[in-house]
């Protein structure tokens, strides 16, 4: 099969990125020839040699409005019948299939944005085109499904839900043998369960209310390790900030839970990630990912009562759960199944 893979960015950052790197390996193992159509380059990037790469010079245009005409400049690209399908990660709208990791509505309606900016409405546009254009939308959740279909209009007949994939070599439970040893080596206390809070964030993960929670709760024999992005400062004593997370999966095996509280998250990679390495997850019915979390894998909070959550962290620090360890598989969430899932809704739709 002949696929064109179009994304804006060809970078080792970010999960889309993460994602398209998995889609070129797995398609060339596949067997199928490959294009890219990408704008901007890391060249420090190795792929494929047998990828052909196709690439939108948009130096010269101001970067709010580099979407809208990488956007154009695909109408040229893949003209009609080149491809065998044409298969997007963002607001594009010359494709046979888009992704929907998230969408611009929903996020500002749970945001309680009421004011939108002139870059909002582009993003709104866009998405809209990407919506009408495709053949077919792949849904990251159905929270991202009934979004669509409320806010955008789309005819449900024309959605499908796909779960992100999880590389499931370097997300797994072998490494909860080493929990103590990673729990000395990242400094995880000796008397307190730990959670773990992974951002790229702070206010939409729900950074503020998690730190006003831990607040309350200094009596508790629990403490929150927080890793990624320079967050909101904190001097509270049961809260510790370790730095950019290079290797997640061991802060993961360390981890007793992990802990997502976001106000908006189309799906959340990461709790299916914790998962898959054994560590329950503790998260807000704002998260799509919660359509996956059953009760032995984790607990799903409804709302922002400080009472709910604070009580929900005793029980879950109380509860057993019995986490599958072939939970990706089960699931359909190895980069392998999930590639194979494209293929079919590309045959479907030819």
């Amino acid at each position: 099969m002949r696929i064109a893979l179009i994304h804006y960015r060809l970078l080792r950052n970010g999960g889309l990125e993460t994602r398209l790197f998995n889609y070129l390996r797995e398609f060339r193992e596949l067997g199928h020839e490959v294009t890219l159509v990408v704008s901007k380059i890391d060249p420090e990037v190795v792929i494929d040699p047998a990828i052909r790469i196709h690439q939108v010079n948009l130096k010269k245009v101001p970067k709010p409005l580099r979407m809208y005409f990488f956007d154009r400049e695909l109408g040229e690209i893949i003209p009609e019948g080149e491809f065998d399908l044409s298969f997007s990660l963002g607001r594009t709208s010359n494709q046979d299939m888009v992704l929907c990791p998230g969408n611009h509505l929903g996020y500002l309606k749970a945001m309680n944005k009421r004011f939108w900016s002139p870059i909002d409405r582009l993003n709104i546009y866009l998405d809209r085109l990407a919506y009408r254009n495709s053949k077919l939308i792949l849904a990251a959740s159905e929270m991202m499904k009934d979004e669509l279909v409320d806010l955008y209009q789309v005819p449900a007949s024309k959605i499908r839900v796909l779960l992100p994939p999880i590389d499931a070599e370097r997300f797994n439970p072998e490494g909860k043998t080493r929990k103590q040893e990673l729990r000395e080596n990242y400094g995880f206390s000796k008397n307190k369960k730990s959670l773990l809070f992974l951002t790229t964030g702070n206010e939409r993960k729900g950074y503020p209310f998690l730190l006003e929670l831990m607040q309350r709760i200094t009596d508790m024999p629990v403490e929150l390790i927080v890793a990624g992005v320079k967050p909101i400062s904190s001097s509270l004593p049961n809260v510790k900030y370790i730095g950019y997370a290079e290797k997640p999966e061991e802060l993961l095996w360390a981890s007793d839970g992990l802990i997502h509280p976001a106000l908006y998250e189309p799906f959340g990679q990461v709790i299916t990630e914790a998962i898959q390495c054994g560590t329950p997850v503790l998260i807000s019915n704002m998260v799509g990912a919660k359509q996956i979390v059953s009760p032995n894998v984790g607990k799903v909070i409804t709302g922002f009562s400080f009472q709910n959550w604070q009580s929900a962290i005793d029980n879950f620090l109380r509860t057993d759960f019995d986490i599958p360890t072939n939970f990706a598989i089960e699931n359909g969430l190895t980069v392998k199944q999930h590639c194979q899932k494209i293929i079919d809704y590309a045959e479907q739709i030819k």
